[in-house]
């Protein structure tokens, strides 16, 4: 028979099942329904972000389905991997798929991506001034892991290599006038991003004291160049590199850190974290390389964002119980400056900076073993979110890079401050060595549809 204690968990995670809302998922289904903050909480998932736990968690294969996007558009994003630990030491593990939006990976590289291609990889690419053109889109993307160390390990170093790209090329060639003299072109398009990981983690399970730190590097790159070639003569042609539009840079470099202090199979562990990340991102354009003379060569945009977590979480576990919580302070900065080439001489700048702050975020999960093999989960997150918005505009002569002003005007204006609050719940199964977790969304409270099963993770145990 149940106990009143398991009745009444019953209760409210079925409330929250089907009475509460659930947005599209960017993280782990188990993160999700214990009040989406990975930092805090304890999962595979997280082998994403500091990837020395791949050798913990190591031995099995794993499948991810998520929905993505709202209300007519919606997509899937499936992903999977499989990670083995050779002789208890060496781990290697490969994911095939991985969205680079999923897992806290977008943190500062997106919103600089974003500046010069609004729709993402695929969409418009474009800079402060001049033409826009198609990107290509990222394909294939491939997680490579290799860890050393495992669960037992008092040491455990990992590293995880992250690449997505793709590419495309049109010929075009021309010989209407019928004089043997061809004219060709060859329009070419790539997209690239890579991104490497290291992470360190101390101590075992039996350690009251486990302290992590990882440091992450990433860059993505767009452009798309057009060559044009001239037979002048039988033999010999002349080659013009016509227009190059380019991101030439979106470099992001993070890292972040937590420590989880308290006994990891009963009782209170409190866990400290931070995590940090930048990205800087640059364009160029060139029309016609042989005679730059446009004005939009010279115009410029640079971009710099920011993303900072800070936050502490508490969990207590016993009796089939896990109780956690968190509370935070998120701060995000995207500053962006377009210096156009107005003419005569003239430059004008304009510098945009954004704020987005979240502070407290406060997030709060619960997940029950009602049997051996079901678990039922159920979360909230609710954060004061407020922002700023200041645009500078100067106009002023002199390069592009250290203008002088002659004008100037600056708009502030804030953000209005709101209270956000999101809600999950899931469900788990562990059958011998198969595990399924699973986000039950219901209906939202607010402006959204229902979402069901917004994501499904499954996992094989190869021990």
């Amino acid at each position: 028979m149940f106990s009143h204690s398991r009745v009444a968990f019953c209760s409210v995670a079925f409330g929250l099942f089907f009475l509460v809302p659930n947005l599209a998922a960017a993280d782990a289904a188990r993160v999700e329904a214990l009040g989406g903050v990975a930092l805090f909480t304890e999962d595979s998932s997280f082998a994403f972000t500091n990837p020395a736990d791949i050798g913990v968690f190591s031995n099995r294969a794993w499948f991810s389905l998520g929905l993505t996007g709202s209300g007519g558009v919606v997509g899937v994003d499936p992903h999977g991997g499989a990670a083995v630990t050779i002789k208890e030491v060496f781990t290697l593990g490969v994911a095939l798929n991985r969205s680079p939006t999923l897992y806290g990976f977008d943190a500062a590289l997106w919103p600089v991506a974003l500046a010069y291609m609004p729709d993402g990889p695929g969409g418009p690419l474009g800079g402060a001034d001049g033409p826009t053109e198609t990107s290509e889109a990222l394909r294939f993307p491939l997680d490579l892991f290799v860890g050393f160390g495992d669960e037992s390990s008092k040491t455990r170093f990992g590293m995880n290599f992250y690449y997505a790209g793709g590419s495309s090329r049109v010929w075009d060639i021309d010989d209407s006038d019928q004089d043997d003299l061809e004219q060709s072109t060859v329009v070419g398009s790539q997209t690239h991003l890579f991104n490497a990981t290291l992470g360190l983690s101390r101590g075992t399970r039996a350690d009251r004291t486990r302290p992590e730190v990882w440091l992450r590097v990433g860059n993505l790159t767009s452009w798309r160049d057009s060559v044009s070639t001239v037979e002048t003569s039988s033999g010999d042609a002349d080659t013009v590199i016509d227009q190059v539009l380019a991101l030439d840079r979106d470099l992001r470099v993070g890292g972040g850190a937590r420590v989880k202090i308290g006994d990891a199979s009963e009782g209170l562990v409190v866990s400290p974290g931070l995590t940090y990340d930048i990205a800087f991102g640059t364009f160029r354009y060139d029309d016609n390389l042989i005679s730059p003379n446009s004005r939009a060569e010279r115009s410029a945009r640079d971009t710099v964002a920011h993303d900072l977590r800070a936050g502490v979480g508490l969990a207590w576990r016993g009796d089939g119980l896990l109780v956690q919580g968190s509370i935070s302070a998120v701060m995000r900065l995207l500053q962006t400056v377009d210096a156009v080439d107005v003419g005569d001489g003239q430059f004008q700048q304009t510098t945009t900076k954004v704020w987005d702050v979240s502070l407290p975020e406060l997030a709060l999960g619960a997940e029950y073993e009602v049997l051996p093999w079901l678990l039922v989960r159920g979360g909230m997150r609710s954060s004061v979110v407020g922002g700023l918005n200041i645009t500078s505009e100067n106009r002023g002569v002199g390069p592009a890079e250290s203008p002088v002003d002659f004008a100037a005007s600056q708009d502030i204006q804030s953000a209005p401050v709101s209270v956000a609050v999101d809600a999950t719940g899931g469900v788990g199964l562990r059958i011998k060595r198969f595990s399924l977790d699973a986000i039950v969304g219901g209906i939202f409270v607010g402006d959204g549809p229902p979402n069901l099963l917004s994501r499904v993770d499954i996992s094989f145990s190869f021990d």
